[in-house]
């Protein structure tokens, strides 16, 4: 098992391309995540992009978005150490909780601390996120964590 000591940075307009190939090989939304690039957080290699993670602000509550890990890079915490810096960021700028929706992952969270929640739990300022906003069917569990 490969360990990568290398240190996450905010994403620009420039990393896009390379934000959007990896959500979309880890199955992942990419629906307005654009919108929200400079607040993703990436980490990579000389062979390109391992891991990044992105949050959408909606006064103090964060919405989780696009949380991967490049196939080769998995099970090295990578997915910790990209959630981690993103608490570390939003907690300053006062986000007092972080929401998430996963359809295949909330095992893995729930490790992380977070529970499940149900949609009217959510603020209704969230619920302009284009992650939440499609048919009840497509959004998987809800989570959410206090910081």
């Amino acid at each position: 098992m490969k360990e990568y000591v290398m240190r996450p940075r905010y994403a620009t307009e420039k990393d896009w391309p390379e934000v959007e190939a990896l959500l979309r090989a880890s199955s992942l939304c990419v629906e307005g995540v654009r919108e929200h690039i400079t607040h993703f957080i990436m980490v990579r290699d000389n062979a390109g992009l391992l891991g990044c993670a992105g949050v959408e602000r909606y006064g103090e509550t964060g919405l989780l978005r696009g949380l991967a890990v490049a196939q080769r890079a998995r099970s090295a915490g990578l997915g910790e150490l990209l959630l981690s810096a993103i608490v570390a960021d939003v907690r300053l700028q006062g986000v007092a909780s972080i929401v998430l929706q996963t359809k295949t992952a909330s095992g893995y969270f729930a490790r992380l601390g977070f529970a499940p929640i149900n949609l009217s739990d959510l603020p209704p300022a969230v619920m302009r996120s284009q992650e939440l906003n499609r048919p009840p069917a497509d959004v998987g569990t809800l989570m959410q964590i206090a910081l």
